[in-house]
Protein backbone atom coordinates (compact mmCIF):
# COMPACT_ATOMS: atom_id res chain seq x y z
CA UNK A 1 0.00 0.00 0.00
CA UNK A 2 1.30 3.39 -1.20
CA UNK A 3 1.69 5.63 2.00
CA UNK A 4 1.68 9.68 0.36
CA UNK A 5 4.31 10.93 3.08
CA UNK A 6 6.84 7.97 2.10
CA UNK A 7 6.18 9.01 -1.63
CA UNK A 8 7.31 12.67 -0.44
CA UNK A 9 10.20 11.03 1.28
CA UNK A 10 11.23 9.36 -2.06
CA UNK A 11 9.84 11.49 -4.97
CA UNK A 12 9.92 10.23 -8.37
CA UNK A 13 12.16 12.31 -10.97
CA UNK A 14 9.24 14.56 -12.46
CA UNK A 15 7.83 14.90 -8.06
CA UNK A 16 10.84 16.52 -7.47
CA UNK A 17 13.01 19.47 -9.01
CA UNK A 18 15.87 20.05 -6.66
CA UNK A 19 19.04 18.79 -4.50
CA UNK A 20 19.81 15.56 -3.07
CA UNK A 21 21.44 15.06 0.68
CA UNK A 22 23.59 18.18 0.46
CA UNK A 23 23.34 18.39 4.28
CA UNK A 24 22.92 22.31 4.04
CA UNK A 25 20.70 24.36 2.38
CA UNK A 26 21.30 26.30 -1.46
CA UNK A 27 20.62 30.11 -1.88
CA UNK A 28 19.53 29.23 -5.50
CA UNK A 29 15.97 28.96 -4.69
CA UNK A 30 15.82 24.90 -5.44
CA UNK A 31 14.77 23.04 -2.33
CA UNK A 32 17.03 20.34 -0.98
CA UNK A 33 15.57 16.48 0.26
CA UNK A 34 17.75 15.13 3.00
CA UNK A 35 17.13 11.71 4.04
CA UNK A 36 17.90 12.29 7.85
CA UNK A 37 18.65 15.18 10.44
CA UNK A 38 22.22 14.94 10.07
CA UNK A 39 23.24 14.66 6.66
CA UNK A 40 27.18 15.88 5.96
CA UNK A 41 28.04 18.48 3.67
CA UNK A 42 28.32 17.22 0.50
CA UNK A 43 31.70 17.70 -1.16
CA UNK A 44 32.38 17.38 -4.88
CA UNK A 45 35.23 14.72 -4.75
CA UNK A 46 32.87 12.71 -2.99
CA UNK A 47 31.42 11.70 -6.65
CA UNK A 48 35.03 11.53 -8.79
CA UNK A 49 35.91 9.12 -5.75
CA UNK A 50 32.50 6.87 -6.39
CA UNK A 51 33.14 7.08 -10.15
CA UNK A 52 36.57 5.76 -9.75
CA UNK A 53 35.65 2.95 -7.47
CA UNK A 54 32.40 2.14 -9.27
CA UNK A 55 32.54 2.78 -12.91
CA UNK A 56 33.88 -0.78 -13.40
CA UNK A 57 31.16 -2.11 -11.18
CA UNK A 58 28.38 -0.86 -13.78
CA UNK A 59 29.75 -2.24 -16.93
CA UNK A 60 30.12 -5.90 -14.81
CA UNK A 61 26.26 -5.73 -14.49
CA UNK A 62 25.77 -5.62 -18.05
CA UNK A 63 25.81 -9.81 -19.78
CA UNK A 64 29.04 -10.22 -21.56
CA UNK A 65 29.05 -9.06 -25.55
CA UNK A 66 27.93 -10.78 -27.89
CA UNK A 67 24.34 -11.67 -26.11
CA UNK A 68 22.93 -8.10 -27.93
CA UNK A 69 22.40 -8.24 -31.58
CA UNK A 70 25.10 -5.51 -32.41
CA UNK A 71 24.31 -2.85 -33.64
CA UNK A 72 26.68 0.75 -34.17
CA UNK A 73 23.86 3.13 -32.63
CA UNK A 74 23.47 1.25 -28.90
CA UNK A 75 24.26 2.89 -25.99
CA UNK A 76 26.60 1.88 -23.19
CA UNK A 77 24.46 -0.37 -21.44
CA UNK A 78 25.20 1.93 -18.05
CA UNK A 79 26.33 5.40 -18.67
CA UNK A 80 27.92 7.28 -15.23
CA UNK A 81 27.11 11.33 -16.21
CA UNK A 82 26.55 12.85 -13.10
CA UNK A 83 27.87 16.09 -12.66
CA UNK A 84 28.94 16.22 -9.06
CA UNK A 85 26.48 18.56 -7.69
CA UNK A 86 24.91 16.44 -5.07
CA UNK A 87 24.95 12.73 -3.76
CA UNK A 88 22.99 11.89 -6.82
CA UNK A 89 23.94 9.67 -9.22
CA UNK A 90 22.75 9.54 -12.94
CA UNK A 91 23.15 6.74 -15.10
CA UNK A 92 21.94 6.91 -18.76
CA UNK A 93 20.68 2.88 -19.22
CA UNK A 94 20.11 0.98 -22.04
CA UNK A 95 16.67 -0.57 -21.34
CA UNK A 96 17.26 -3.94 -22.87
CA UNK A 97 19.57 -4.41 -20.11
CA UNK A 98 17.38 -3.26 -17.27
CA UNK A 99 15.28 -5.91 -14.87
CA UNK A 100 14.09 -6.09 -11.48
CA UNK A 101 17.32 -8.18 -10.02
CA UNK A 102 19.60 -5.60 -11.89
CA UNK A 103 17.76 -2.59 -9.91
CA UNK A 104 17.87 -4.77 -6.96
CA UNK A 105 21.00 -5.06 -6.96
CA UNK A 106 21.91 -1.45 -6.83
CA UNK A 107 20.08 -0.97 -3.80
CA UNK A 108 21.61 -4.07 -2.65
CA UNK A 109 25.19 -3.69 -3.30
CA UNK A 110 26.42 -0.50 -4.57
CA UNK A 111 23.62 1.87 -2.22
CA UNK A 112 24.88 -0.65 0.50
CA UNK A 113 28.90 0.97 0.71
CA UNK A 114 27.24 4.74 -0.18
CA UNK A 115 23.99 5.04 2.07
CA UNK A 116 23.62 8.84 1.17
CA UNK A 117 23.69 8.18 -2.10
CA UNK A 118 20.19 7.74 -4.55
CA UNK A 119 21.01 6.40 -8.13
CA UNK A 120 18.82 7.58 -10.69
CA UNK A 121 18.55 5.60 -13.87
CA UNK A 122 17.60 7.75 -17.51
CA UNK A 123 15.61 5.65 -19.58
CA UNK A 124 14.59 8.66 -22.60
CA UNK A 125 12.16 10.90 -20.47
CA UNK A 126 11.71 11.78 -16.50
CA UNK A 127 8.28 9.58 -16.57
CA UNK A 128 10.15 6.60 -17.41
CA UNK A 129 13.02 7.33 -14.62
CA UNK A 130 13.86 4.76 -11.81
CA UNK A 131 15.10 6.51 -8.77
CA UNK A 132 16.60 3.96 -6.55
CA UNK A 133 17.31 4.61 -2.75
CA UNK A 134 19.01 3.08 -0.36
CA UNK A 135 15.40 2.01 1.46
CA UNK A 136 12.85 2.74 -1.39
CA UNK A 137 12.57 2.25 -5.13
CA UNK A 138 10.51 4.36 -7.61
CA UNK A 139 9.36 2.93 -10.70
CA UNK A 140 8.43 6.29 -13.07
CA UNK A 141 5.81 8.66 -11.92
CA UNK A 142 4.01 4.95 -10.03
CA UNK A 143 3.41 5.16 -6.39
CA UNK A 144 5.59 3.15 -3.56
CA UNK A 145 4.57 -0.44 -3.51
CA UNK A 146 4.26 -0.96 -7.09
CA UNK A 147 4.80 -4.83 -8.53
CA UNK A 148 8.18 -3.84 -9.96
CA UNK A 149 7.70 -6.11 -12.87
CA UNK A 150 4.40 -4.81 -13.12
CA UNK A 151 6.20 -1.39 -13.38
CA UNK A 152 8.86 -2.41 -16.15
CA UNK A 153 6.08 -3.83 -17.99
CA UNK A 154 4.23 -0.41 -18.29
CA UNK A 155 7.57 1.65 -18.37
CA UNK A 156 9.76 -0.26 -21.03
CA UNK A 157 7.13 0.02 -23.96
CA UNK A 158 7.18 3.84 -23.97
CA UNK A 159 10.66 3.87 -23.08
CA UNK A 160 11.72 1.92 -26.50
CA UNK A 161 9.00 3.94 -28.21
CA UNK A 162 10.79 7.05 -27.21
CA UNK A 163 14.52 5.63 -28.06
CA UNK A 164 13.32 4.37 -31.17
CA UNK A 165 11.73 8.23 -31.97
CA UNK A 166 15.12 9.47 -31.09
CA UNK A 167 17.55 7.00 -32.90
CA UNK A 168 15.04 7.29 -36.05
CA UNK A 169 16.55 10.22 -38.20
CA UNK A 170 20.36 8.81 -36.90
CA UNK A 171 19.09 5.42 -38.52
CA UNK A 172 17.96 6.82 -41.95
CA UNK A 173 21.66 8.95 -41.75
CA UNK A 174 23.25 4.95 -41.09
CA UNK A 175 21.29 3.54 -44.05
CA UNK A 176 22.25 6.13 -46.49
CA UNK A 177 26.00 5.64 -45.36
CA UNK A 178 25.98 1.73 -45.67
CA UNK A 179 24.66 2.25 -48.86
CA UNK A 180 27.59 4.24 -50.21
CA UNK A 181 30.36 2.49 -48.18
CA UNK A 182 30.69 -1.11 -50.21
CA UNK A 183 31.36 0.98 -53.52
CA UNK A 184 34.01 3.77 -51.81
CA UNK A 185 35.78 1.04 -49.80
CA UNK A 186 35.89 -0.79 -53.65
CA UNK A 187 37.19 2.57 -55.23
CA UNK A 188 39.54 4.51 -52.83
CA UNK A 189 42.37 2.99 -54.56
CA UNK A 190 45.69 3.70 -52.76
CA UNK A 191 44.47 7.22 -52.26
CA UNK A 192 44.42 8.00 -47.77
CA UNK A 193 40.75 9.47 -48.27
CA UNK A 194 37.58 9.87 -50.57
CA UNK A 195 34.63 11.44 -50.39
CA UNK A 196 31.51 9.00 -49.80
CA UNK A 197 28.58 11.32 -50.30
CA UNK A 198 26.49 14.47 -49.04
CA UNK A 199 23.34 14.04 -47.53
CA UNK A 200 20.96 17.12 -47.56
CA UNK A 201 20.50 16.71 -43.80
CA UNK A 202 22.21 16.09 -40.94
CA UNK A 203 20.32 13.19 -38.36
CA UNK A 204 17.46 15.11 -39.54
CA UNK A 205 18.45 18.52 -39.35
CA UNK A 206 17.90 20.40 -42.57
CA UNK A 207 19.63 23.21 -41.81
CA UNK A 208 23.28 21.49 -42.23
CA UNK A 209 24.13 19.08 -44.99
CA UNK A 210 26.46 16.13 -44.22
CA UNK A 211 29.85 15.51 -46.21
CA UNK A 212 30.92 12.12 -45.53
CA UNK A 213 34.64 11.07 -46.18
CA UNK A 214 35.87 8.05 -45.96
CA UNK A 215 39.64 8.02 -44.19
CA UNK A 216 42.03 5.61 -44.74
CA UNK A 217 42.89 4.27 -41.42
CA UNK A 218 41.60 4.20 -37.96
CA UNK A 219 42.23 8.15 -37.47
CA UNK A 220 39.45 10.22 -38.20
CA UNK A 221 41.37 13.34 -37.35
CA UNK A 222 43.64 12.31 -39.94
CA UNK A 223 41.82 14.34 -42.69
CA UNK A 224 40.23 17.74 -41.90
CA UNK A 225 38.09 20.29 -44.11
CA UNK A 226 37.90 23.59 -43.96
CA UNK A 227 35.67 26.36 -45.57
CA UNK A 228 36.38 28.86 -48.08
CA UNK A 229 38.16 32.20 -47.06
CA UNK A 230 36.75 34.74 -44.59
CA UNK A 231 34.49 31.78 -42.54
CA UNK A 232 34.95 31.21 -39.57
CA UNK A 233 34.84 28.48 -37.57
CA UNK A 234 30.81 28.17 -36.77
CA UNK A 235 30.48 27.97 -40.65
CA UNK A 236 31.56 24.13 -40.99
CA UNK A 237 30.62 21.92 -37.78
CA UNK A 238 31.86 18.11 -37.36
CA UNK A 239 29.95 15.29 -35.99
CA UNK A 240 31.08 11.67 -34.52
CA UNK A 241 32.96 8.92 -37.16
CA UNK A 242 32.50 5.65 -37.84
CA UNK A 243 34.70 2.63 -37.89
CA UNK A 244 34.39 0.68 -41.25
CA UNK A 245 35.50 -2.65 -41.94
CA UNK A 246 37.29 -3.90 -45.12
CA UNK A 247 34.02 -4.88 -46.95
CA UNK A 248 32.79 -1.14 -45.82
CA UNK A 249 30.68 -2.51 -43.50
CA UNK A 250 30.37 0.09 -40.40
CA UNK A 251 31.29 -1.54 -37.35
CA UNK A 252 31.23 1.08 -34.27
CA UNK A 253 29.87 4.53 -34.14
CA UNK A 254 31.78 7.70 -31.89
CA UNK A 255 34.73 5.33 -30.75
CA UNK A 256 36.51 3.87 -33.98
CA UNK A 257 39.00 0.86 -32.95
CA UNK A 258 42.81 0.94 -33.70
CA UNK A 259 42.36 -1.83 -36.34
CA UNK A 260 39.81 -0.42 -38.54
CA UNK A 261 40.79 -0.15 -41.64
CA UNK A 262 39.15 2.33 -42.20
CA UNK A 263 36.65 5.30 -40.67
CA UNK A 264 34.04 7.91 -41.89
CA UNK A 265 34.99 11.68 -40.83
CA UNK A 266 31.15 13.89 -40.74
CA UNK A 267 31.50 17.57 -41.54
CA UNK A 268 28.35 19.72 -41.76
CA UNK A 269 28.44 23.14 -44.45
CA UNK A 270 25.01 24.93 -44.03
CA UNK A 271 22.61 23.66 -46.19
CA UNK A 272 22.22 26.65 -48.39
CA UNK A 273 26.23 26.53 -49.05
CA UNK A 274 27.55 25.74 -52.39
CA UNK A 275 31.34 26.28 -53.67
CA UNK A 276 34.74 25.04 -52.35
CA UNK A 277 36.18 23.39 -49.52
CA UNK A 278 39.21 22.68 -48.71
CA UNK A 279 40.60 18.69 -47.65
CA UNK A 280 43.52 19.09 -45.58
CA UNK A 281 45.88 15.89 -44.95
CA UNK A 282 47.10 16.49 -41.47
CA UNK A 283 50.25 14.59 -41.73
CA UNK A 284 51.51 16.30 -44.77
CA UNK A 285 49.67 19.62 -45.03
CA UNK A 286 48.20 18.25 -48.89
CA UNK A 287 45.60 20.09 -49.85
CA UNK A 288 42.65 19.17 -51.68
CA UNK A 289 39.64 21.01 -53.17
CA UNK A 290 36.13 19.82 -53.36
CA UNK A 291 33.37 21.54 -54.31
CA UNK A 292 29.95 20.94 -52.78
CA UNK A 293 27.39 21.01 -56.39
CA UNK A 294 23.21 20.60 -55.62
CA UNK A 295 24.12 17.82 -58.07
CA UNK A 296 25.86 15.98 -55.69
CA UNK A 297 23.64 15.93 -52.84
CA UNK A 298 21.18 13.06 -52.21
CA UNK A 299 17.83 14.44 -51.24
CA UNK A 300 15.28 13.02 -48.92
CA UNK A 301 11.76 13.57 -47.80
CA UNK A 302 11.37 16.53 -45.15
Amino acid sequence: MSNRSDEKRFPSVEEFAGWYNLGYERDDGLPVLQSGDRVPEFEHAEFFDLYIAENRWFEQLAPTPGQKPFDPLADSPFFLRSSADDRTLAVDADLDYLSVDLVRRIQQELLSRYPLWRVVLGLEHPSCGIVIYPNAIRYGNLPLGVDPYEALRKLMPRAAALREKRLRPLRAQLAFLQQQLPGAVKAIGHRPFLIAGVLDNCVGDYRRLALFILIRGADDDAVDVEGPAGTNNDFLWTSSAFGVNAEGTIISHIEVPESAPFCVGVWLPPADYRGPLSVVERASGKRHSYEVKSADIIRTAQ
